[in-house]
């Protein structure tokens, strides 16, 4: 029969020993959870530059198209002007048959 004293230390060899395997599992969590953590921040840094890249060629296409839009409202005023200047008489009855219409239309409704 083994000595309490050849059992006690026993014993402490075996929570020595399981200490080292809770300690290495312990290590190996940790490092999995950072390995983890680290994958997610790429891909959360590529999603942000992905993002990024949308908002700006977003950006880009409607400043494009806000100044096309500008351009040919500027080109469409000059000709109505111009039309204006030639024929007021014209211009001005045209300009009281659309307010007229409008005008008969939005009482019509009511």
């Amino acid at each position: 029969m083994a000595s309490i004293g050849d059992q006690a230390e026993q014993l402490a060899q075996r929570a020595a020993e399981g200490a080292g395997q809770l300690k290495e599992a312990a290590q190996h969590t940790a490092q999995h959870a950072a390995d983890a953590a680290q994958r997610a921040a790429s891909r959360l840094g590529d999603a942000r530059d992905a993002a990024w890249d949308v908002a700006q060629k977003a950006g880009a296409e409607a400043r494009e198209r806000g100044a096309d839009a500008y351009r040919r409202g500027e080109r469409a005023a000059r000709q109505v002007a111009g039309h204006v200047e030639e024929r007021p008489l014209a211009a001005l009855l045209i300009a009281g048959a659309i307010g007229y219409a409008i005008a008969y239309l939005l009482h019509a409704r009511r």
